[in-house]
């Protein structure tokens, strides 16, 4: 290296490779941002605010693919239970009434192990909420669901989705339909329940990541 060389390296920009390094990330976070208000229009088109956006962790947004097929989902479900029976029919339950309620079903995974971490179809809480997704049984037999048994996977999956559903069609936002499937309308209903949907995005964000991990099922195999 000559002298002139040495003296223009001394003396380069340190700021050029900061500056490279946080362009990327302003692009990565306005895709990001950009797929979420996408995602919220087409289904849930009350949700386009971008003060709730703010508010809210980025969902599910790449993993919409993913979280549609059954196989991967049912791959991260064995992580939180052994029984490989239940896991693959809450997978096709939670892909089939997503679909039909037009819900992400790595939402409704994130509600479930926020409501059963072990993912139990017989739990049961101290105040009579039963099943994977914790319903209450005063909403046995009204969602038009097959089974009314909330025991049941697939009757449980369908009357709380339904019941999300219907939340999330007469709530302002996310978080305030989430807060609401919890029965914590005020913060009083439900002791410390104010941080209900924090840890459902939470959980959601972390399966949607779990599923991008996992490969495709291989053509043949079921």
């Amino acid at each position: 290296m000559t002298s002139r060389e040495q003296v223009a390296h001394l003396y380069r920009p340190r700021w050029r490779p900061i500056a490279a390094v946080a362009a990327r990330v302003a692009t990565l976070t306005i895709l990001l941002i950009a797929g979420t208000v996408w995602t919220l229009e087409h289904e849930h088109p009350r949700y386009t605010n971008p003060a709730a956006l703010v508010k809210l962790p980025v969902a599910v947004i790449s993993a919409v693919k993913p979280s549609e097929d059954p196989f991967r989902i049912s791959q991260v479900l064995r992580r939180y239970t052994r029984d490989g029976e239940v896991a693959d029919r809450i997978a096709k339950a939670v892909v089939v009434e997503g679909k039909r309620r037009k819900i992400d079903p790595a939402l409704l995974v994130g509600v479930m192990l926020v409501e059963s971490d072990d993912l139990n179809p017989r739990a049961r809480s101290f105040v009579g909420a039963r099943g994977l997704m914790q319903v209450m049984p005063f909403h046995r037999g009204r969602w038009g669901c097959k089974s009314r048994d909330l025991y049941d996977i697939e009757g449980n999956i369908c009357h709380g989705v339904s019941v999300l559903a219907d939340n999330i069609k007469h709530a302002p936002n996310l978080r305030t339909a989430l807060q609401r499937y919890n029965g914590c309308v005020r913060g009083t209903n439900t002791p410390n329940c104010g941080s209900y949907s924090r840890k459902v995005m939470t959980a959601a964000n972390l399966t949607a990541r779990q599923l991008l991990t996992i490969d495709e099922q291989p053509q043949g195999q079921e």
